[in-house]
């Protein structure tokens, strides 16, 4: 076998100019390297080694990533000072000292030092603290919903909310790489370390504590040993790429004083910002959204789409805030790659709301800038989507709007957090999906339609068969010409529709393409043979079972009297995230529901989730009901779903 630095590729490769020798760094990172590459039987000391381009390159491979886990997981006095680190940007952060934060940022060198570690070690320390604390049994519940504090750089703030996310499936440690190649080291750095201080300033909130006790608690610094003079050498250090510059991005521009920002342009810095001046800028930003075709395109749409309202109504004032808002931060929203930063700079807004109304009684000035530019920005993005000759392109923009709207209010925010904790991995998705009743009928009705079977001119499921294809779930219901009625555990029914359980998964299983209706025969659609032994993947199954979910509450909330949804829909979204993380549950909000429709609902939801207990989706112990961990995100996401509102 020859040795590739001796093969002809290898020297036309030098020759045409792919390979070149560079002195120091790279010298440098081999010797790092080669170590690891020993271990996996490439020995570049060697002259004699013989190994091919492909071992190499395998070796290489795995020499770096074993390199970069010995890089970002600092141990003894080291894994000590990263957490000193972490502690101080913690503190200086839940203190609302961002200079200090940043400053602590700022010391940290990329090489490791004897007395001051890497920004490698104290992101890798950084990350494995935060998937520690997110997927603990006693800190995890508490850190349901934290969102990605403000920060000046928006690309760090961003990596935070990637980091959030993942650490709820304790999975941030394993995402490093994708993170580091991504956005390169200083955003993941400070991303690392805004999702701990996040975390700290939520736990000091929650466990209403000082910061330092959590820290304290959460960071301990008893047990590591005091760092030695010597430890790293010169040739011990291993260079790294930080990018040092951000972007300047929109997000990033101070608002104006008369958007609750703090700009001191044309000021000497801590100067008092000049009223005058202020409305001289207020007035030229009014000037510019005014004069915008864009603008004026999208006020005759809303006058047109709400043509019981005047001039002077909310619809245009908000209209012009979010106008105001673009302008004033320099966002072009002119396309939907727009819409990412716009939402960045009213999350900002959105944040400060929560900050300010831990100290405030009633709703700050933050969160009402934030609450109405949200509205606004949904209208336009619905204006887009009617107006747009690829309207497609708004639609994803429109559903991270929607998510943003949610992450500030304490109800949909628990439940996205609870959707994201209780996400599968690919190994739970592979596995069959526990037995339960819907799964087993699914398979039945699939085996009782065999190759075809009649059905109602609304392709619903005979009256004369009502009994054999509701007994497919296990439902014990009788077709009859009149008097429909419970009597003695049998629902006698006119038609399927009032048999809900048959109902709803009707129309699922032909959402789902299991089945497929066609003219007045129902046969088995494309997805039907996963679904005939009755052994379905976690992955096939749970978003039918979602959907199903969501269609029986999405009844329930249609059985209660009156015209409001939402009271409704927020009653059951309540109960869901109460009956998942009992312990984290946000505060039951005040809704206007009179007592006659609140008994109403209170019924008809207690029976739904007694069904839902008989079909093997819940348990329930007396009053007691739980979800078991394989389904509490599609009941999660179906409470997220009432929150969104009746389908348009």
């Amino acid at each position: 076998m020859s040795s590739f630095f001796d093969s002809p590729e290898f020297h036309g490769m030098a020759a045409g100019g792919n390979i070149s020798h560079n002195p120091g760094m790279g010298d440098r990172m081999m010797r790092e390297l080669a170590p690891f590459l020993k271990a996996e039987g490439v020995d570049i000391d060697d002259p004699n080694a013989d190994f091919t381009e492909a071992e190499f390159h395998a070796a290489m491979e795995k020499a770096q990533g074993e390199y970069n886990r010995r890089l970002f997981n600092p141990t003894g006095a080291h894994r000590g000072l990263a957490l000193g680190k972490l502690r101080s940007f913690a503190l200086a952060f839940a203190e609302g000292d961002i200079k200090r934060a940043e400053a602590v940022v700022s010391s940290l060198p990329s090489d490791p030092e004897d007395f001051t570690p890497s920004t490698a070690q104290v992101t890798g320390a950084a990350m494995g603290l935060v998937d520690e604390w997110f997927t603990d049994e006693t800190q995890g519940p508490k850190l349901g919903g934290v969102m990605a504090p403000k920060w000046p750089t928006k690309k760090s703030r961003a990596v935070a909310r990637d980091i959030l996310a993942l650490a709820h499936k304790g999975r941030v440690v394993d995402s490093l790489d994708r993170l580091i190649n991504s956005n390169s080291g200083l955003p993941v750095l400070e991303g690392s370390m805004l999702a701990v201080a996040a975390a700290v300033v939520r736990l000091t909130k929650r466990d209403k504590v000082s910061a330092e006790e959590v820290v304290e608690d959460l960071m301990p610094l008893g047990s590591y040993p005091e760092p030695v003079a010597g430890t790293y050498g010169p040739a011990d250090r291993v260079v790294q790429d930080v990018q040092a510059v951000q972007d300047d991005s929109a997000s990033e521009q101070d608002l104006p004083e008369w958007l609750g920002g703090s700009s001191t342009t044309g000021q000497a810095a801590g100067a008092a910002a000049d009223p005058q001046g202020v409305d001289e800028r207020m007035d030229e930003v009014e000037k510019t959204v005014y004069e915008m075709p864009l603008y004026r395109r999208f006020r005759d749409w809303l006058a047109e789409t709400y043509d019981d309202v005047d001039e002077d109504s909310e619809v245009f004032d908000i209209a012009h805030l979010l106008f105001c808002i673009a302008v004033s931060t320099r966002t072009d929203i002119d396309e939907p790659e727009g819409i990412d930063d716009l939402l960045d700079v009213l999350e900002s807004f959105g944040a400060d709301g929560q900050e300010e109304s831990e100290k405030t009684d009633g709703e700050s000035p933050s969160t009402v800038i934030f609450l109405d530019s949200i509205e606004a920005l949904d209208n336009y993005l619905r204006f887009r989507i009617d107006t747009d000759e690829t309207p497609e392109r708004w639609s994803a923009a429109r559903a991270r709007v929607e998510v943003a709207s949610m992450r500030t209010d304490p109800l949909p925010s628990a439940l996205m957090a609870t959707v994201e904790a209780n996400a599968l991995n690919e190994e739970e998705l592979a596995q069959p999906l526990p037995h339960n009743r819907l799964v087993a009928g699914v398979a039945g009705i699939l085996e009782w339609i065999g190759e075809s079977r009649q059905v109602t001119g609304t392709g619903r499921v005979k009256r004369a068969d009502i009994a054999e294809a509701a007994g497919k779930f296990g439902i014990n219901a009788v077709g009859v010409a009149s008097n429909a009625r419970y009597e003695e555990g049998v629902n006698y029914a006119r038609s399927a529709d009032e048999v809900p359980v048959l109902e709803a998964m009707w129309a699922v299983m032909q959402s789902a393409e299991i089945i497929e209706i066609t003219g007045t025969k129902v046969r088995p659609a494309g997805a039907a043979d996963q679904w005939r032994s009755g052994e379905v993947s976690a992955d096939t199954a749970l978003p039918v079972i979602g959907a199903f979910i969501y269609e029986r509450l999405l009844d329930v909330v249609n059985l209660v009297p009156g015209e409001d949804f939402a009271a409704p829909a927020i009653t059951i979204a309540q109960r869901l995230i109460e009956i998942i993380t009992p312990d984290s549950a946000p505060e039951r909000p005040e809704l206007d529901i009179d007592e006659e429709r609140a008994e109403r609902l209170s019924t008809l939801l207690a029976d739904e989730l007694q069904e839902l207990a008989e079909l093997g989706l819940l348990k329930a112990d007396g009053d007691t009901v739980t979800v078991e961990p394989v389904y509490r995100r599609i009941v999660a996401g179906a409470g997220l779903m009432l929150l969104a509102g009746p389908a348009e």
